[in-house]
């Protein structure tokens, strides 16, 4: 699946995966504000995931 395929499921996601977007961008958020690596390591269904924030505008470089 192509990035823009994702970011278009994304944008028409049910209001329960927009939650968990916003939710992990807190986490994240929190996370530069404590001066840490913004990066999230999770189990899901047998998968090892990271998730890092490259950029946000305004907010992190």
């Amino acid at each position: 699946m192509k990035n823009e395929d994702l970011e278009q499921y994304l944008s028409q996601a049910d209001q329960s995966v927009k939650d968990f977007m916003a939710e992990v961008l807190e986490t994240l958020g929190k996370k530069i504000s404590e001066e840490e690596e913004p990066l999230i390591s999770l189990q899901y269904f047998g998968a090892k995931l990271e998730i890092k924030l490259l950029s946000f505008d305004g907010v992190y470089d």
